[in-house]
């Protein structure tokens, strides 16, 4: 051990040479890389603002655009539509009661479950269940169609023989396709009023 290792009273030693000393702009340039990789970081922001029912994005493609809160859509006829035009009118209106449309959403939705493994005993326990909807997107003013089409969404779930946790189930699988659902229509009504600049 070298007489400036031993450190006896009153005495410092000195930390290992860096080399720091001998390259005094790398601090600098160091450091600006450091802070400029951790500002780089804080830029990502989220695509959308603000969520809706659930969870789902509301701030998107429609919502930014001029129509957001002119499009009405149909009365729904059943529990699965009403699902759909729900997700639908918070998506495409923010929440916000449709004043003055100036379209109109033609939407029929239709569900069902189908099991793809069957036990002996005659019950499904794995099940897909898949929502579709036809959709007609009329303009007001001239009764002209803007775009129509069919979308659909599966959500796998499975079935015990417990009635209740089964039902449980099936209704949490009916609410994520008419959401997943909903997305998509909101992104095909986004994209055709986006060509046809309405």
């Amino acid at each position: 051990m070298s007489s400036s290792d031993r450190a006896g009273p009153g005495r410092i030693v000195s930390a290992p040479d860096r080399g720091w000393h001998r390259h005094p702009a790398r601090a600098p340039a160091l450091l600006a890389g450091v802070v400029a990789a951790l500002l780089a970081g804080c830029t990502a922001g989220p695509l959308y603002g603000t969520n809706g029912v659930g969870g789902t994005d509301i701030g998107s493609a429609a919502a930014r655009l001029p129509y957001a809160g002119r499009i009405a859509i149909t009365e729904a006829d059943t529990r699965t539509d009403q699902l759909v035009r729900n997700e639908l009118l918070f998506r495409l209106n923010r929440g916000k009661p449709v004043a003055d449309p100036l379209y109109e959403l033609r939407l029929q939705v239709t569900g069902k479950a189908r099991g793809s493994i069957i036990q002996s005993e005659g019950v499904s326990r794995s099940v897909i269940y898949i929502e579709t909807a036809k959709y007609q997107l009329v303009r007001l003013s001239d009764n002209a169609v803007i775009t129509s089409g069919e979308r659909s969404a599966t959500v796998p779930y499975d079935q015990t023989i417990q009635l209740y946790a089964s039902q449980r189930a099936l209704k949490n699988a009916r609410s994520e396709a008419s959401r997943q659902l909903a997305g998509q229509l909101e992104l095909a009504i986004a994209s055709a009023l986006s060509r046809s600049g309405g």
